[in-house]
């Protein structure tokens, strides 16, 4: 290794390059293949509808400031996911830096440690919501913000001149605001900006660590005062409504029951710092990565190789042994002894960890939220990757052995990046089943009636809440409509006793109008990933033998005319959902299917047959009913019906229903003389061993 190498690897600018690195090269592949998400489902509605202001009308109830930077950057990027995702990857990396060099600034030895606290922030397993766009861009920009305040906090400490101490002193006070406006409970960060402070000054004076904690406090001043004054406006001026965000009511129940209430923080809190510190680098990967396809492991783990030999080039560099002047040669990856009774830089980032962690954790109980590794409950570990990143640095470097480290740290972190790609794959695989169902969806319903309940079956995704479904289905049918004008529902038990007793609710979701009719409901499935999307007829339902959903118990109600088969049909705009699918079995299927509701017999057996001669098949046994039903009604009762027949007699429960569906048919149906006799065939054919059709 050359000089000039060398003494390039421990610049602060080259540290920066290497983060910028790892970032990128972790999140940019495949991020342009990535869709929308959960709350961006809402907030695409919310700017399509009644544009950019609603955005603000929106947010106004919770984190007002959301709606104005989410306002702002729609009018920006538009409903385009990448941008939004670029700026978060952004943020996130710029809070590393920020991480980064503060963190050099406190310890200025060992170099590797600082870069590594930048690094493992990048790759933090416990939050893994860098897929989402649009939603999530607060949560970004506020970090990097509060990143930003924390190190501008120690640069005003380290200043010669006194105006520009004041000046980084004002804007980290500014900036650590404007992070609180965007994410309330990110206050909690401003514990870890103490201990930081309290770190900075004991290093800077001969005295123990413990010694320094009053002046600390003195230093703390203009940042504490920061917070109370957003938490005096959260507080007693803000009138918050969404639940954990109004401290009033936090207030009340406490003073009620004081020491139930206390142990119960108590108890949640020690909970949550676990969670924090230790299960945030063990739940995540074992969720992720446990029962992995092979094919997506190899693929996640080659991209993996970038940001992952990047670290172990950064450690081998930045802790290989060297000389500086009078100071004797020592492995920078080792444990300097403590002196005069000071706390070596190990215990001091132990400490910072746990002591700031436990402080954010338990404001998060106080505010009746708990750290969940679910599908959106870990942005609360978010605030407290920092604290969990120097703690797992500070004992990881406890221990002796560079190569020891080498390979504890190198396994955490190859851990951390596969789970944040295998997480990143599957959404993108998620996106690409996501659209192709509303097209699908598309192809079979040209378009639908106002007022319509409809409720979805996806076999590819499974939505948490109603918006999720109404806002696609607006975006497609309604587009730039103000109300919703078509409902939608998850499909649960509670949606399915409202089915059964034909409820109509009324309610208004921050000031869009929602009537939820459940007498007027269009039940559609897609059972499996390999399925093609299925509409119920409550008069006649059949349902495929892989459907495992509640769609059976809601099945009974659907009502297939709320369809509009005349008028122009409406297609999703390909800038939202991607370009059209191949037109292949499932777009003849749909064909089939819209055909069938017409009755039209000779043109469902048109399409069956230039589907057959194109080679096109259904994975899914349901779907040769239409096929059958159409040439059995043209009178084609000949051995190619026979074998398309013999599809439906391999699952017997399907051949159970299938007989069924052919007897209601039967009764339901205005046939002439042909069509009865092919029906007659059908039930003779499938209905023969067990009497069905007597």
């Amino acid at each position: 290794m050359t000089t000039r190498l060398r003494s390039c690897i421990y610049k602060k600018w080259f540290s920066i390059l290497l983060l910028i690195l790892i970032g990128g090269s972790l999140y940019l592949p495949n991020m342009s293949e990535l869709g929308y998400y959960r709350d961006d489902w809402n907030n695409l509605f919310n700017a399509d509808s009644r544009g950019t202001e609603m955005l603000i009308e929106h947010y106004a109830s919770d984190r007002p400031a959301d709606g104005y930077l989410l306002s702002a950057a729609y009018r920006a990027f538009g409903a385009d996911p990448f941008p939004y995702r670029l700026v978060n990857l952004a943020s996130r990396v710029l809070a590393a830096i920020f991480f980064s060099l503060s963190c050099a600034a406190i310890w200025r030895r060992p170099p590797f440690a600082a870069f590594a606290a930048g690094a493992l922030f990048l790759v933090f397993p416990g939050y893994l919501r860098q897929v989402d766009g649009i939603t999530y861009l607060p949560h970004q920009v506020a970090m990097a913000a509060m990143a930003g305040s924390i190190y501008l906090s120690i640069a005003a400490l380290d200043a010669k001149r006194a105006v520009a101490r004041v000046g980084f002193a004002v804007s980290a006070a500014a900036l650590a605001v404007a992070s609180m406006f965007l994410m309330e409970y990110y206050i909690g960060m401003e514990a870890l900006r103490f201990c930081l402070l309290w770190a900075y000054d004991a290093n800077r004076r001969e005295r123990t660590f413990f010694a320094g904690f009053g002046r600390a406090l003195l230093l703390f001043v203009p940042y504490i005062l920061s917070a109370i004054f957003f938490f005096y406006w959260r507080s007693f001026i803000f009138e918050a409504t969404r639940s954990g965000t109004d401290v009033m009511p936090i207030l009340l129940t406490f003073r009620k029951a004081p020491k139930y209430v206390g142990a119960a923080w108590i108890q949640k809190s020690g909970m949550n710092l676990f969670k924090l510190l230790v299960g945030s680098w063990a739940v995540p990967p074992y969720h992720v990565l446990n029962g992995v396809e092979l094919r997506l492991f190899f693929h996640a783990l080659a991209q993996a190789l970038i940001p992952l030999g990047v670290f172990c080039a950064a450690f081998l560099g930045l802790t290989r042994e060297r000389k500086t002047g009078a100071l004797p040669a020592r492995s920078e990856a080792g444990a300097e002894p403590a002196a005069n009774g000071k706390l070596r830089w190990q215990q001091q980032w132990i400490l910072t960890g746990i002591l700031s962690a436990a402080a954010e954790v338990f404001l998060l109980v106080v505010a009746t939220r708990e750290i969940t590794f679910s599908s959106s409950l870990d942005r609360f570990t978010y605030p407290g990757a920092f604290s969990a990143v120097m703690t797992l640095i500070g004992f990881a470097a406890l221990i002796e052995g560079r190569m020891v480290k080498f390979v504890l740290l190198t396994g955490v972190v190859l851990m951390s990046v596969l789970t944040q790609r295998v997480t990143q794959l599957r959404y993108a695989a998620q996106t690409e089943i996501e659209n192709d169902f509303w097209w699908q969806l598309s192809w079979r319903a040209p378009d639908i009636q106002d007022g319509t309940m409809v409720l979805l079956h996806n076999a590819g995704f499974a939505p948490e809440e109603d918006y999720e479904n109404f806002g696609p289905l607006h975006l497609i049918y309604r587009r730039r409509q103000g109300n919703i004008l078509i409902a939608s529902d998850l499909l649960n038990l509670e949606s399915v006793r409202k089915v059964q007793m034909g409820t109509v609710d009324e309610r208004m979701v921050r000031k869009i109008y929602l009537l939820q009719d459940y007498s007027k409901v269009l039940a559609v499935t897609k059972p499996t990933a390999k399925s093609c999307v299925q509409v119920i007829d409550g008069r006649n339902p059949i349902y495929s033998p892989f459907d495992s959903s509640r769609i059976a118990a809601v099945g009974f109600a659907s009502e297939p005319d709320r369809i509009l088969l005349d008028g122009a049909a409406r297609y999703p705009d390909p800038a939202l959902f991607g370009a059209e699918p191949a037109r292949e079995w499932c777009y003849s299927y749909a064909q089939m299917s819209v055909a069938q509701q017409k009755q039209d017999w000779a043109g469902a057996a048109r399409i069956a047959d230039a589907a057959i001669a194109a080679g096109y098949h259904s994975e899914d046994p349901v779907e040769w009913i239409p096929v059958v039903q159409a040439f059995a009604y043209q009178g084609r009762l000949d051995e190619e019906t026979r074998g398309y027949l013999a599809i439906l007699k391999t699952v017997p429960y399907l051949r159970y229903e299938s007989c069924a569906y052919f007897r209601r048919a039967g009764e339901l149906l205005d046939l002439n003389e042909t069509e009865r006799a092919g029906n007659t065939f059908l039930m003779t054919e499938l209905c023969e061993d067990d009497g069905a059709s007597e």
